[in-house]
């Protein structure tokens, strides 16, 4: 009987061990489990920036849209640092404070530029392409489409190389502003765009002009192009303004564009732009593999190709994007702080 009590509490004792050790290696599981769902949640120390969420239907991705630093004051003015701006191989790039280059090559191109080798530029140096798409006729007025848009958009496409497209604008009312952004939308819709869609405003030097034949006021011409910015926002695309620093400072009203980033052309080695922007024409007589002759060279600061696909998927597929907002100390950060001559064709 003794021995039959003590084989009973034997037996207790391992049951309970085996309890013991089993509860042991679950709660390990589930700890590794935790971690590693958290560890995927978390964003990577480079992709840190704004969450946006991607839903469509009951699938979820989040999309990390790089965080810039920009100095706020009377206007919007950029950060970053002068001697960060290098030319090394005969192309301009950009590298941070830790020495990383942050920076991503691209072109412009439209039907000037003739006998594209597509290969050859997949192959170069070249990150990106801001294809023309159009343009507004600066006498008559008539919305032209480059015409070699849908060829170029076709083989950017094939190539594999991210394109974002650019539209001059010479919209003199509400009405046009929106009809530009029709004329485009529809241009574009059948394609992967994955870098912003630029509304091209600049001076035009002829007196025939449309745009001098009319007297508009800063706010009043800069309202066109939110009116334009808006409405790609609304389709799911990444609207950009391309003006110079003359342009922004004597005809527009900069103020009204800070919800928008800026393509700033300036032809110089040294970067003194006087605004924030994220893409830097840097020069109008570049070469590079694959296209003849000279053509305009840009540097982007931000890698739209990132997030920017995801946004327009969002927006497609009845999804929807949700961006964090920022803690109380960025946003008392953020308070802290305080000419392309290229023509358009007559149509």
């Amino acid at each position: 009987m003794a021995d039959r009590r003590k084989e009973k509490k034997a037996l207790i004792i391992v049951l309970m061990l085996f309890i013991f050790l089993f509860g042991f290696i679950a709660g390990m599981i589930l700890i590794h489990v935790v971690d590693k769902k958290k560890a995927e949640d978390t964003p990577k120390e480079e992709a840190k920036g704004t969450t946006i969420q991607v839903s469509g239907g009951t699938e979820y991705v989040k999309v990390y849209v790089p965080k810039r630093e920009v100095k706020y004051g009377t206007i919007p003015i950029h950060s970053y640092d002068p001697d960060g701006f290098v030319l090394e191989d005969g192309f301009m790039a950009y590298y941070d404070e830790s020495g990383k280059k942050i920076s991503h090559l691209g072109v412009d191109i439209s039907d000037h530029q003739e006998n594209i080798d597509w290969e050859a530029l997949k192959e170069s140096p070249c990150e990106f392409i801001m294809l023309r798409c159009g343009y507004r006729g600066y006498t008559e007025g008539g919305l032209v489409e480059d015409e070699r848009f849908r060829e170029y958009a076709d083989a950017a496409t094939e190539a594999g190389i991210p394109f974002g497209v650019y539209f001059f604008t010479q919209a003199l009312t509400e009405k046009e502003a929106n009809a530009e952004a029709d004329f485009v939308l529809d241009l574009i819709k059948d394609y992967p765009i994955s870098y912003p869609v630029a509304i091209d405003s600049e001076y035009v030097t002829s007196s025939s002009a449309r745009t001098n034949q009319v007297e508009m006021t800063d706010e009043e011409r800069t309202k066109l192009l939110v009116v334009f910015c808006e409405r790609m926002k609304e389709n799911g695309y990444y609207p950009m303004v391309y003006a110079s620093e003359n342009w922004l400072r004597r005809n527009l009203d900069a103020s009204l564009l800070q919800p928008y980033e800026i393509w700033a052309p300036q032809y110089l080695d040294e970067n003194d732009f006087m605004y924030d922007f994220t893409i830097w024409q840097y020069t109008d007589a570049g070469q590079i593999p694959g296209i003849s002759g000279m053509v305009d060279l840009n540097i982007s600061m931000v890698d739209y190709a990132s997030f920017v696909p995801a946004m327009r998927e969002a927006v497609a597929g009845n999804g929807e994007i949700i961006e964090e907002e920022s803690s109380d100390e960025e946003d008392a950060d953020a308070e802290a702080g305080d000419d392309n001559s290229s023509s358009a064709e007559e149509e």
